[in-house]
């Protein structure tokens, strides 16, 4: 019996058929450098688009201070998943009324995934009709 790495190794996918023309690109991109939104690959600087620092902020010093002080201080569950599932907490609240008094709203609402903002924002926008 196969355990999924095998299968993986075997069979790649759709994207997979590509893997030996686009330099591995689609199949698991051995990506090189911290952590970023800009990374190495294969030796090139490349936009890193998979990785949640779409600014570039995670890997300065002061905000990996903070990170450590605070996972020592709530540990490293959170923020928990998708709210929607596991629901949120006062900090959550307290973040969300801080970013609204910060960009001077009424409120604000942070999602910690990508997707789930980009969904919300569209759903909110537009409707069937």
């Amino acid at each position: 019996m196969k355990d999924l790495f095998d299968k993986i190794v075997d069979n790649k996918g759709p994207l997979g058929k590509y893997a030996e023309v686009a330099e591995g690109y689609f199949a698991f991109p051995k990506l090189e450098g911290p952590i970023g939104n800009r990374m190495y690959f294969k030796g090139k600087k490349v936009i890193t688009w998979s990785v949640n620092d779409y600014l570039g902020l995670a890997n300065r010093p002061d905000v990996r201070r903070v990170d450590v002080e605070a996972s020592k201080k709530y540990g490293s569950a959170y923020p928990m998943g998708a709210r929607l599932m596991s629901g949120h907490t006062e900090l959550h609240e307290k973040l969300e009324n801080e970013l609204a008094d910060f960009v001077n709203k009424e409120k604000a609402y942070v999602l910690n995934f990508g997707y789930q903002g980009i969904l919300s924002t569209i759903d909110s926008l537009v409707s069937k009709k």
